[in-house]
């Protein structure tokens, strides 16, 4: 398939008569120059048996099957030449891809580390390498995605090339014969030259059929018309194409014609396609390939992809923006996160943003793989990008798959491979996504290490939806329904079983399994609430290491409890806090201080954390608060009191409150109002001179206007009380007005 390859489009060539019945390395040669490789192999193996120069016809087979994507016939070829003496030291990562996509990943990591000793600056074969460690999990089957041949439109021939048309069609690129009068030939693939096609859904099945070849007297033209984007707010339809124009091919210096991203616009009006196709970028040149163009949803981006001189080897990709007047901007490359000494290829920007490719530069399971990435900004610059994320399984295979694209509600989509048990050469699938990627480690709580071979119980509502075991990096990845909550069981030889209980959220993020050794010293913290006494689950606790700063999370099990590794004779602080889920209401943040808790080898510690759980603007009694008679000073058993509710601003350093302070129905109304006043700013103050902000404190003094019981002593309905009775109404509360 042309677009796999180097970006190079091939003209139609005449052969000389007679020569395909001369096996020798010159006949040979003359088509691998013509990139016509299936000859040329033809005439090499036959040479092989023959040639005094069996070293030059072994690398011109190895190359010719890799460049056709064989790397099962290229594999033996490599192996031969890795092992002549002073091999040119390319071969040994050429081997190692080949045993990579042939899935001998054992043999694949000797030889990328050979090739990493005479080359140790290649970055991405490093990452390439580090990798295959985790080809296990990435072709395991984690029921993410449900995958479908969309064998309605696919042919024996390549199909590839999906794009995205409104909502219920795509655009997609065919070499098969589109009609009898169709006779160029690609060199490279033996096939037509490929055409542009589109399809629709079928209403009552969901599924695409009856594709047509696109009408109008533009693009489908003489030779190649490939990848496309449409931008429904523009209406422009961007495509890839070979650098011709009318009959004739223009050709590069390497005699070959590259590709060129044009344009052609809808016309609404009229309910066609223009019948002017224009060269749509500036930066356009024969002598290298700009094509797989992607544009974001405002039509202000775009996405393509170069082997123009200066990337970072093979194909890169680029982005350019719209400038005012609609001229696009010098391209930038996207940069080493992104890029490799591979090939990356068929970029899709998402509409959340996502940007979507394929490369056989990262780590993967051979060919081409999928994979994800997101824009790192600085104010609204794009500054950088993520770690580039491989879909896995079973998006990708050990063949190559590419071409993702995904629709607006970030669940439908379609991708390409050339996988077994399709129709032809490269198929179009579609697919659908149950939820989102959840990405878990685990890990000594001790060390920080990761465990390899944790069996991690995954379940859903307490239903289980499956048993994973963590890899080498002690990861795991599950699917997740958003706003659902996961809960794991993690069990491994030598450590204490760990839980955790987590939220899925719309975007994937990395959830934190520590586990503690056994024997050794650990601390066990149970949260209860503070009213009922009953655990806590799901409550998150932290343990800090004063002397270090070094942080533990962890989240409370159906019992409430969490078992952390601790160190012999080191102070720690905890924290206690637990979401409700209601804005209005919150379990307030508890913190405490444990000092020396571990000083013998064995030993548990452990200790009991109680949470209130309160709601906004509801008052909340603060017990024992005394002024003397007539006073508003704070006494040293009522700042005792005021420490309490100073340690819970403290700990909770958003909350903002009210203080208010009460008097009974003695004495005038007018006097309890300007002593309570009085009372309630002097406790404000007292808590501020604590190290709390006097702007989160409000100071309200209510005098007796808000008794609790019916002791009044004015007015038509006096009620006589006893002291007790009055002292109930003497009070000093606070309610919460933020948390």
């Amino acid at each position: 398939m042309y677009a796999k390859k180097p970006m190079t489009i091939l003209l139609f060539t005449i052969y000389l008569c007679g020569m395909a019945e001369k096996p020798s390395v010159k006949i040979a040669d003359w088509y691998f120059k013509q990139f016509d490789y299936k000859r040329a192999i033809f005439h090499y193996e036959k040479a092989l048996k023959k040639t005094k120069n069996r070293v030059y016809v072994l690398q011109r087979l190895a190359d010719s099957y890799r460049l056709i994507n064989n790397w099962e016939k290229a594999e033996p070829y490599y192996a031969e030449l890795v092992k002549i003496q002073n091999a040119n030291v390319i071969n040994k990562l050429y081997y190692a891809e080949a045993l990579r996509a042939n899935q001998k990943y054992t043999e694949a990591k000797i030889y990328y580390k050979e090739y990493l000793t005479a080359v140790p600056s290649d970055n991405s074969v490093k990452s390439r390498l580090n990798g295959i460690d985790k080809v296990e999990q990435l072709s395991r089957d984690n029921g993410f995605y449900a995958v479908q041949n969309e064998d309605l439109i696919n042919s024996e021939y390549s199909d590839f090339g999906v794009s995205f048309y409104n909502d219920t069609g795509i655009f997609f690129c065919s070499n098969r014969v589109p009609d009898a009068y169709v006779v160029h030939r690609d060199n490279w693939t033996h096939g037509n030259f490929l055409q542009i096609f589109q399809s629709y859904k079928n209403d009552s099945t969901g599924r695409l059929e009856s594709p047509q070849m696109l009408t109008g007297r533009q693009p489908n033209r003489k030779f190649h018309e490939g990848t496309s984007s449409y931008n429904d707010k523009m209406k422009e339809l961007y495509i890839d194409r070979s650098n011709y124009n009318g009959r004739r091919a223009f050709t590069s210096a390497d005699k070959t014609v590259k590709l060129k991203i044009y344009k052609i616009v809808w016309l609404q009006d009229q309910n066609r396609w223009g019948d002017e196709l224009v060269e749509a970028v500036p930066f356009n040149d024969k002598e290298y390939s700009v094509g797989h163009p992607s544009m974001s949803k405002d039509g202000k981006t775009l996405y393509f992809a170069s082997d123009k001189p200066g990337g970072y080897g093979g194909v890169d990709l680029y982005v350019s923006t719209r400038e005012i007047g609609g001229e696009w901007s010098t391209p930038i490359n996207l940069g080493p996160k992104v890029n490799t000494s591979g090939d990356e290829m068929f970029p899709f920007i998402a509409d959340d943003g996502t940007l979507y490719f394929a490369s056989n530069g990262h780590v993967g399971l051979g060919g081409l793989d999928v994979y994800s990435t997101n824009m790192v900004k600085t104010g609204n610059k794009i500054t950088n990008w993520t770690e580039p994320e491989n879909l896995g399984y079973p998006i990708n295979t050990n063949f190559d798959d590419f071409g993702y694209i995904i629709a607006k509600d970030n669940k439908r989509g379609y991708f390409v491979s050339n996988r077994p048990g399709g129709k032809g050469d490269d198929d179009i699938y579609s697919f659908i996504k149950r939820g989102v990627i959840f990405n878990g480690i685990v890990y000594d709580a001790a060390t920080g290490l990761p465990i390899e071979g944790a069996q991690v119980v995954v379940k859903e509502e307490d239903i289980e939806k499956g048993k994973l075991k963590t890899g080498k990096e002690g990861d795991f990845i599950f699917p997740g329904t958003p706003g659902k909550t996961l809960k794991f069981y993690a069990t491994a030889p030598g450590y204490m079983p760990a839980e955790l209980s987590y939220q899925v959220k719309e975007k994937p993020e990395l959830a934190k399994i520590p586990m503690v050794a056994e024997g050794g010293c650990n601390l066990e913290v149970t949260v209860l609430d503070k009213k009922n006494r009953d655990p806590l689950e799901g409550a998150k606790v932290k343990l800090t290491n004063i002397a270090n700063n070094k942080e533990e999370v962890c989240t409370t099990n159906k019992d409430g409890k969490c078992i952390f590794a601790i160190e012999k004779d080191v102070n720690y602080r905890l924290e206690a806090s637990k979401e409700t889920g209601d804005p209005e209401s919150k379990y307030l943040t508890v913190t405490t201080t444990l000092p020396n808790s571990c000083k013998t080898v064995p030993s548990t510690s452990y200790q009991t954390m109680e949470l209130e759980k309160v709601k906004k603007g509801v008052a909340i009694k603060i017990e024992n608060i005394y002024y003397d008679l007539d006073k508003w000073f704070i006494r040293p058993d009522a700042a005792k009191e005021l420490d309490k509710l100073v340690k819970i601003m403290k700990d909770n350093p958003t909350m903002e409150i009210e203080l208010s302070s009460h008097t009974d129905c003695r004495a005038t109304a007018k006097y309890n109002m300007q002593l309570s006043s009085k009372r309630a700013e002097s406790a404000v103050n007292y808590i501020a001179s604590q190290g709390v902000e006097a702007r989160r404190m409000i100071a309200a003094g209510y005098g007796e206007t808000r008794l609790v019981n019916k002791c009044q002593c004015e007015g038509t309905f006096v009620v006589p009380c006893t002291e007790e009775q009055h002292q109930e109404n003497r009070r000093t509360e606070f309610k919460i007005l933020k948390f």
